[in-house]
């Protein structure tokens, strides 16, 4: 195989074992506890992503989240960050764990969360790369239908833009967001 292949079955033997681990304790987890709180929620947060190749960005999340029950969900996670010159987007699959603290009140969650997905960065000269976002965050229940949330997240990826051009080449890019979750 030549080189090119080797890296393409590479990623697909990647997706395939974090999906396959995904629905493994997906399965798992509702065989445990079959009563989610609400089988989804969908949420969005403001905030800030550092490191980007184009310095710090305004960054908005959304996410959609399938409830397999009252500690595990998956779903998407949409990624924008702005600056002046930068459109970044990322996108990706990500699993959540969310840990009650009930010494604080059953309403108080520490949100344990990691995906996979990609990620596009325009700044004149573009890149598209993978995306390995890794975080924690808190939640805060109000009443059943809102809750108020905030996540940090690592975002891994390999976008080179040309740091000879005044852009930086990112590998990590941790940003830090508000917001809620209905």
């Amino acid at each position: 195989m030549s080189g090119p292949k080797i890296v393409m079955s590479k990623w697909v033997v990647c997706v395939g074992a974090v999906l396959g681990g995904i629905l493994t304790i997906s399965t798992l987890a509702q065989a445990a506890d079959p009563q989610p709180q609400k089988p989804w929620n969908v949420g969005g947060t403001m905030g800030f992503l550092a490191n980007t190749p184009d310095d710090t960005a305004f960054a908005l999340n959304f996410n959609a989240d399938a409830n397999v029950n009252r500690h595990i969900a998956v779903g998407p996670l949409l990624q924008l960050g702005f600056t002046g010159d930068l459109t970044l987007v990322g996108l990706s699959g990500q699993g959540k764990y969310a840990i009650p603290l009930p010494e604080l009140g059953e309403r108080f969650k520490v949100i344990l969360q990691g995906g996979i997905g990609f990620v596009h960065a325009d700044i004149g000269p573009s890149d598209t790369s993978f995306l390995i976002p890794i975080g924690i965050g808190v939640d805060y229940q109000i009443n059943p239908q809102l809750a108020f949330k905030s996540d940090f997240l690592l975002n891994f990826t390999d976008l080179e833009l040309g740091r000879g051009r005044g852009h930086n080449d990112t590998n990590v890019m941790p940003g830090l967001t508000f917001g809620v979750r209905f």
